[in-house]
């Protein structure tokens, strides 16, 4: 179970911070522009976004039915 906790995270992690990434491409701005703080947030909302998806089809039980 810890593994597919550990795969969980990896996954929505590098979704969250490549989402990122290609929506700063998407929008024209780079990095320096956007700032840390609105990059740190925007990945880590994709990010959970897309773990409690995975949480449900993965069977984790990270999240309570």
């Amino acid at each position: 179970m810890l593994i597919k906790r550990l795969i969980l995270a990896v996954i929505s992690i590098v979704f969250g911070v490549a989402a990122t990434f290609l929506i700063m491409m998407a929008i024209g701005t780079d990095y320096l522009t956007y700032g840390f703080g609105y990059t740190f947030f925007t990945s880590l909302a994709l990010a959970c976004f897309l773990g409690i998806w995975l949480d449900k089809f993965m069977g984790t039980k990270l999240l309570p039915e």
